[in-house]
């Protein structure tokens, strides 16, 4: 009768856990080092710039037929934040920027009075930049 090979002890894992909690500290460390970096005292002015060139190429925000423009809008929208959170003398391009995107959300249009006085500051606010 043939004998059974001995079952092997079981493999310990924790050099495995280890290794891969160094890997992952390394690698996030570098990514939150990278992202500071990028982050420098340049970045509130460089996301204003950009923001501002977004906005001055959309030419509407008719989400119905020009979605493109709504999301680039929105997107400028975001940069401004971002340049705000950074440097509060960007709030009002922050403000600026959100407002004609709150009407638009909340009334399904892109057109009227209140509507063009918003998208007439922005565009005013991004000049002034």
């Amino acid at each position: 009768m043939a004998q059974p090979y001995p079952v092997p002890p079981p493999r310990r894992r924790w050099p495995l856990v280890v290794t891969a909690l160094v890997v992952g500290l390394v690698v996030g460390a570098g990514i939150v080092g990278l992202v500071w970096i990028g982050s420098g005292p340049g970045a509130a002015a460089a996301d204003a710039d950009a923001a501002c060139a977004a906005v001055a190429r959309t030419t509407s925000l008719e989400p119905d037929t020009q979605y493109a423009g709504f999301q680039r809008w929105g997107a400028a929208s975001q940069l401004a934040a971002a340049a705000a959170e950074q440097e509060p003398r960007y709030q009002a391009l922050a403000d600026a920027l959100k407002a004609p995107l709150e009407i638009v959300m909340r009334t399904f249009e892109a057109s009227g009075p209140q509507f063009d006085a918003a998208m007439n500051r922005a565009r005013s606010v991004c000049d002034d930049l």
